[in-house]
């Protein structure tokens, strides 16, 4: 049996999405701090793409090379932050936004662990 790195992932995902979540509370507690630049992390893909993982197959006909579907999107830079009077760079709204994204990514993150760990628990007991 090969190795599941499932856990592994979700793992790293758990600490980057407390790491984010800290950074949001920093960025909160200090919305009033004359000068304060609104911080965050790096995306989570890109910590991924850092660890290079690489698909294992058993046999080289199973996945053939991957079909281009056109150009990517644009991406556009939708954080830009205003500058208010205080030169203070946090938006409490834009905040609680990703504090909220931040709560439902983890409780998928969660959602997709323990349904991996019955199925494992299943196929285990036989």
């Amino acid at each position: 049996m090969s190795s599941l790195y499932l856990f592994d992932i979700a793992s790293q995902r758990s600490q980057w999405l407390s790491l984010r979540q800290e950074t949001i509370t920093s960025n909160i507690s200090h919305a009033n701090t004359p000068g304060y630049a609104a911080r965050d992390v790096q995306p989570f893909e890109a910590v991924l793409q850092s660890e290079q993982l690489s698909m294992a197959t058993s046999d080289p006909a199973h996945l053939g090379e991957p079909i281009a579907t056109g150009s990517a999107a644009p991406q556009t830079d939708e954080d830009n932050w205003a500058t208010y009077d205080s030169g203070n760079s946090v938006s409490l709204e834009k905040e609680l936004v990703k504090a909220g994204e931040v709560n439902s990514a983890f409780a998928l993150n969660n959602g997709v662990v323990k349904a991996f760990h019955r199925m494992l628990l299943t196929s285990t007991k036989g």
